[in-house]
């Protein structure tokens, strides 16, 4: 073999071994990162679970309280309905403009107590249904920062929480 021949033939194999541990070096490092992502989705399952469940748990509230916020609105549209037919009555029966005036003025006090027991329980509605979407959203978040069943972590009493110092932490910035 000729000179030339032989630092082709080594500088082939130079080239082979540096490719070869390239290759491995680059195989090892995708081995990491798809190890680190099938970690980090198994991780996910039980927080997409615990959303999922949140979820339907939203929608039963907000059909439940679209349901009673209906039967509201169907008992006020009847409580307006029989005051109407109570002040036609009354007009209808009035023998003059006095009388007609003392009937309307006379129906203006339960006409207004009714609507104030309709808008009350109208608030009574959505102010439970605002109780129950911040007592989901706060125990879905106590889910999802602890995990499922485990307990929130608590401090001592009087400890604070670590404050930063104006240090940037690792990997911020």
């Amino acid at each position: 073999m000729t000179l030339a021949g032989q630092i082709a033939l080594n500088a082939a194999r130079r080239f082979r071994e540096r490719a070869e541990g390239y290759a491995g070096r680059a195989l090892r490092a995708a081995q990491r990162s798809a190890a680190q992502a099938a970690e980090h989705l198994e991780t996910a399952e039980p927080q997409i679970a615990t959303l999922t469940e949140a979820g339907l748990r939203f929608t039963e509230l907000s059909y439940r309280c679209v349901d009673r916020l209906l039967r509201q609105s169907i008992a006020s549209a009847q409580g307006a309905l029989t005051d109407g037919a109570q002040r036609l009555r009354a007009t209808a029966k009035a023998e003059s403009l006095q009388a007609l005036y003392a009937a309307q003025r006379a129906s203006l006090p339960a006409s207004r107590e009714r609507l104030v027991r309709e808008l009350e329980a109208t608030w009574r509605i959505v102010a439970a249904a605002g109780r129950e979407v911040a007592a989901l959203a706060e125990s879905t978040g106590r889910e999802l920062r602890h995990g499922r069943g485990t307990p929130p972590k608590r401090r001592r009493r009087g400890a604070s929480p670590a404050r930063s110092r104006g240090k940037i932490a690792p990997g911020a910035g």
